[in-house]
């Protein structure tokens, strides 16, 4: 699974950290009515206290919410000791995130110990401290606020910590204002959709793809100039100038592994490669060289299996297309 850790938790492009339960059903609500879609995209940190009322409104989450990935202080997957300092706090909340992707903060955190309760605008460092966890790609910051005035008070704090008080959302206004706001974000940081084997579509930005190749045996990188291929199976990353026949062949040998499907006839590739009215026997020697020249770029050219006159991937490789 990409993304995850050795837990099975995955990160997640968008992370939503709230200190009131309420205030964390209200934005699940609203994701749900305005923008289902983000509801697989997205884990909540609720940071109330635990306790009866923080499980009861886990449980009703987890049933009306199954794609949303929920984290609290407590549990085997809570942040558990992390709310001890701004680093371990940071560090915890950091693992939740996707490289590039959106931490949503409520500006008051009066759960979190390590923030004296008269200087409660302190809880912006925490944002700080989780961009200080991605020295190349950073996540995207916004606070959400139902505070009037914040700007008044503590807007050069905000300024100093590197963020712009215009940005700060307003938390009265979650269908009008927050979701609209992170589906901004969203298609802006993660404009592209990845489909693997046992996965539904995931959403990539371009800068992911380092990360998914490292990942994934082949994949298949689609761009405005052709596409290119790369992955641990292969030797080095190749890039596929537009028009490349190889390009429609590796789309149908991954399409065929992600179906489960049982190879890419020979003779299609061989009738799509020779001339009209070419013969059988040209089209399968052109079918022949074509997939010789795509084993060339495999670290094991059996990766590449022929059988009962078709081509596929072999078994138990891992591939995507964006």
């Amino acid at each position: 699974m990409l993304w995850a850790d050795e837990a099975g938790r995955t990160r997640r492009p968008i992370v939503a950290i709230d200190d009131h339960l309420y205030h964390t059903g209200e934005l699940l609500t609203a994701l749900a009515t305005t923008a289902p879609d983000l509801l697989s995209e997205i884990t909540v940190c609720a940071l109330d206290r635990p306790g009866p009322d923080t499980d009861a409104a886990v449980g009703e989450w987890t049933a009306r919410y199954p794609q949303v990935q929920v984290v609290t202080l407590a549990g085997p997957a809570g942040l558990g000791a992390a709310g001890d300092d701004y680093g371990s706090c940071a560090r915890e909340i950091a693992r939740l995130v996707r490289p590039g992707g959106i931490v949503l903060q409520d500006i008051q955190l009066e759960t979190l110990a390590f923030i004296p309760a008269d200087r409660w605008w302190e809880s912006i460092y925490l944002g700080a401290a989780i961009r200080g966890f991605f020295p190349q790609r950073p996540p995207v910051v916004r606070f959400c606020s139902n505070k009037r005035g914040y700007d008044a008070t503590f807007g050069k704090d905000l300024l100093d910590a590197g963020f712009d008080p215009r940005d700060v959302m307003d938390k009265t206004q979650v269908t009008r204002v927050v979701v609209p706001g992170l589906q901004r974000l969203f298609a802006a940081q993660f404009p592209r959709s990845l489909r693997g084997a046992g996965t539904s579509s995931v959403s990539v930005s371009d800068m992911d793809r380092a990360d998914v190749e490292r990942q994934c045996d082949v994949v298949l990188w689609r761009t405005t100039a052709g596409a290119s291929l790369g992955g641990r199976a292969l030797g080095s990353t190749a890039t596929l100038k537009a028009g490349a026949l190889e390009i429609q062949t590796w789309q149908q040998l991954i399409d065929d592994l992600l179906a489960g499907g049982d190879g890419v006839p020979v003779i299609e590739i061989g009738a799509r490669l020779a001339e009209t009215g070419a013969e059988r026997a040209e089209q399968t020697n052109l079918a022949a060289r074509h997939l010789h020249s795509l084993r060339s770029r495999l670290r094991d050219s059996d990766a590449i299996v022929t059988a009962h006159h078709r081509y596929r991937l072999r078994d138990g490789l891992t591939a995507a297309i964006v």
